[in-house]
């Protein structure tokens, strides 16, 4: 299975933002993604678990009702200046999540979708960053 748009100039890495010295995540990734994704840029590392400081989180969910559980599990683990990119199949499967229904979960959750790619001819991928003056999740609020 081939990934990225099929005139793909760039590496993967780079069309997913991956830039030297990231940790990036990668979870339900389909046969062949991984191999595609390599080489990383210079310091890049895929990280299997981390508590907090991941900077890239790849998502693949052929399921709707995956989405919200995937992303509120995740995105206490974002950097502050990190993204999740949400990666589902095209096409209008049953139970499979369209590119809005990503969207407005992100919005619901304080995210934001800032870029949009197509992986291949079976999946696109919304990237999903912390709105701009959306508080956070982990925030603590100041008391007096």
């Amino acid at each position: 299975m081939s990934f990225g748009p099929p005139d793909l100039l760039a590496p993967l890495s780079s069309l997913l933002g991956i830039r030297a010295g990231m940790n990036v995540s990668v979870r339900n990734a389909p046969r062949g993604f991984l191999e595609a994704l390599l080489p990383l840029p210079e310091g890049a590392a895929l990280i299997d678990s981390a508590k907090t400081g991941l900077d890239a989180i790849i998502l693949f969910t052929e399921k709707k009702l995956e989405v919200l559980d995937l992303l509120t599990r995740h995105m206490p683990l974002m950097s502050v200046t990190g993204s999740i990119w949400v990666v589902f199949p095209t096409g209008e499967a049953p139970g499979a999540p369209t590119e809005d229904f990503v969207r407005l979960a992100g919005l619901e959750l304080g995210l934001e979708d800032t870029r949009r790619i197509f992986l291949g001819p079976q999946w696109v991928g919304l990237r999903l960053q912390w709105r701009r003056g959306a508080p956070r999740l982990e925030k603590p609020q100041a008391q007096a």
